[in-house]
């Protein structure tokens, strides 16, 4: 990149002309030759390049004024104001001039610049490259047409620009231009009031931020009042819970101090043990010889009472010796008895009934004849007349 400062240039119209002066103070930005030469002037240069550092993740777009002069065949474009687009969606597939966008543009020309007019366009776009998109050609040829109309592209992030033309069918990048400093009103009343607009909003934006810190803060008040009772409660169950500490504290200083004396009252106890012991030992003795007596008369009356139980089993041998005796006569009695009545039985013979005996048939066949018939009944209960069965026993006489 070359740079020249120039410190005066002047020309004058020739023929049909018209008259315009070249800048007194220039700075030259890369080769400039030709029949064509672009003078941008410092402030509107300075205002394109902030705009383009401030919109480092979009793009933006601006309308060049100025004015457009020729002599001897020599193009002299000069940008003296810029007007950005805002509200422009820039991008390499996609622009688009909408009617706001130029209702905004003649509004701030007629306001600012009335004595300028549309000289070409600009654009900055992060990592665009500087070979131009075809959509970008399409916008210059669709509303800047004309040899006479530029456009100045910015690459903010490699710091690239570069201004180009429409010519035999293409835009074709210049090699360089001018930077020319001079007393601008128009475009330096312009930044100011740019500048007074984004100090109001800025304040409207600090307002609006200290009224949402209000609020906020307003709401955290609230809320803190709201939430009062929980930490009151929360501070009076630490309160209870400290205090019934403190107490279970004093308790267990209270246990101890009642253990130390419950085990120095027992050692007392232990010692006073001991010392009863050994003043009692006396005592025990006569307590002893006192046991002595007590034992010997006990072992007297034992005595008296042996020899009374002594005369006491004798008697009871004697009553059992009689009631042996006459146990023994009562058994004998009895077995006599007993001898007796099987003497009775083995007196009167068993006979087995048989088919077809009958009692007369039985003292027959027995004695021979029919006189024992009612000895036979007699002894067993029966008549002539009841019945007999085979297999029954009868006593015979």
């Amino acid at each position: 990149m070359i740079e020249i400062v120039y410190e005066k240039e002047k020309q004058k119209s020739e023929g049909n002309e018209s008259f315009f002066r070249i800048p007194n103070n220039i700075r030259q930005i890369g080769e400039v030759g030709g029949t064509q030469k672009i003078y941008i002037e410092d402030y509107a240069y300075t205002y394109l390049c902030r705009i383009s550092s401030e919109n480092l993740s979009r793009g933006i777009g601006a309308i060049l004024l100025g004015q457009a002069n020729w002599k001897e065949g020599v193009s002299y474009l000069f940008v003296k104001s810029a007007v950005a687009l805002p509200d422009m969606e820039v991008s390499e597939e996609h622009l688009e001039f909408t009617q706001e966008i130029w209702n905004h543009v003649y509004e701030k020309n007629k306001e600012y610049f009335p004595d300028q007019e549309v000289v070409g366009w600009f654009l900055s776009i992060p990592g665009c490259s500087m070979e131009l998109h075809q959509v970008i050609c399409q916008t210059h040829l669709d509303h800047f047409g004309g040899s006479d109309k530029i456009l100045f592209v910015m690459e903010p992030l490699e710091k690239e620009e570069a201004f180009y033309r429409y010519e035999e069918g293409r835009m074709s990048r210049q090699s360089g231009f001018y930077v020319y400093y001079e007393k601008n009103e128009p475009m330096h009343n312009f930044l100011i009031a740019q500048n007074q607009k984004m100090e109001k909003k800025s304040e409207e934006v600090d307002d609006s931020a200290v009224h949402s810190f209000r609020k906020k803060v307003e709401k955290n008040i609230q809320q803190e009042k709201s939430k009062t009772g929980f930490p009151v409660m929360k501070a009076a169950g630490i309160c209870a819970a400290v205090a019934v500490l403190a107490v279970g504290v004093l308790y267990l200083n209270d246990y101890q101090k009642l253990q130390s004396a419950r085990e120095v009252l027992a050692d007392i106890d232990q010692e006073n043990q001991g010392t009863v012991q050994e003043e009692t030992t006396p005592v025990n003795g006569n307590v002893t010889r006192e046991n002595e007596e007590i034992d010997k008369e006990n072992s007297a009356s034992g005595e008296s009472e042996q020899n009374t139980a002594e005369d006491d089993t004798i008697s009871q041998e004697e009553e059992t010796d009689q009631t042996q005796e006459e146990s023994d006569q009562m058994q004998e009695t009895e077995t006599g008895e007993e001898s007796s009545s099987q003497a009775s039985v083995e007196i009167h013979p068993s006979y087995t009934i048989q088919q077809g005996d009958t009692i007369t048939k039985i003292s027959i066949k027995t004695y021979g004849s029919t006189e024992k018939v009612r000895e036979i009944c007699e002894l067993n209960n029966l008549s002539v007349n009841d019945l007999i069965y085979p297999g029954q026993k009868i006593l015979l006489p």
